[in-house]
């Protein structure tokens, strides 16, 4: 079972990382692209549930760990988007390989040279992303409001990778957390996203619906597949795939 799970979790690093590239596509304002691809989040969440005959999203919402683990992913979705779509990809690539060295250090498991080597390539990203934010030239694309996006993206995504992981233990449903996540991020980003794509055309629309088919797809079945294997594999092994996810996303 351990063995499946990691080879879940690694897989869902795959689909993150060109997830991750395919939210820079899509016209029109961030917000707006978020809310679609949220929405069409949970409309395929809804199907999984229904085709896998699980409860309902709502009993995620039922206990402490589950309405945090919803709360929380579904906050770390909004930042995600905006984050990906401010940054470069180097850059955001960074900014996601800060996300396993935090992650592991909450393990109570993790021996003195994992911790350590967490430590580093915590500070390495770190310090790679405040440099990109310092620099004025045309071509670092990034600014002081886009980096601290991806520390508060870092902060989420830890309490949301350990919160769904302690749902699981509880026996939560892992489609169902992903559901319910989405349901939160699409009723919260809904009024700012008609505010900001109103009068905006057709074709904008068909862009920001076609970009956020694309991240809905491979995010929600990868949010599935990682939030299902979290309570076998642990954060330790989450924390390693994420680093394929961050070098997938640079090179994209």
């Amino acid at each position: 079972a351990e063995r499946r799970a990691v080879l879940d979790v690694l897989g869902a690093s795959v689909l993150f990382a060109v997830c991750n590239v395919a939210w820079r596509y899509g016209e029109g304002p961030t917000v707006g692209v978020v809310f679609v691809r949220a929405l069409l989040g949970a409309a395929l969440g809804w199907v999984l549930i229904r085709r896998r005959a699980r409860p309902s999203w709502r009993s995620a919402l039922g206990t402490r760990s589950g309405a945090v683990a919803v709360l929380s992913a579904g906050a770390s979705l909004v930042l995600a988007g905006t984050m990906f779509r401010s940054l470069d990809g180097p850059v955001a690539g960074l900014a996601v390989a800060c996300t396993p060295a935090v992650a592991m250090l909450v393990r109570d498991r993790v021996g003195g040279l994992a911790g350590a080597a967490a430590v580093g390539s915590s500070v390495a990203a770190v310090v790679g992303v405040l440099i990109a934010s310092g620099r004025s030239d045309e071509h670092a694309g990034v600014v002081w409001w886009a980096a601290l996006v991806a520390v508060a993206f870092v902060a989420v995504e830890v309490v949301s990778r350990r919160s769904a992981q302690l749902a699981g233990e509880e026996g939560l449903d892992a489609t169902c957390i992903v559901t319910a996540s989405m349901v939160v991020a699409a009723v919260s980003t809904a009024p700012f996203a008609v505010a900001a794509e109103a009068g905006a055309n057709s074709a904008t629309w068909l862009s920001a619906i076609l970009a956020a088919f694309v991240v809905a797809g491979l995010g929600t079945f990868g949010r599935v597949l990682r939030t299902e294997a979290l309570p076998s594999a642990g954060v330790p092994a989450v924390a390693a795939s994420t680093q394929v996810t961050a070098l997938g996303t640079a090179i994209g």
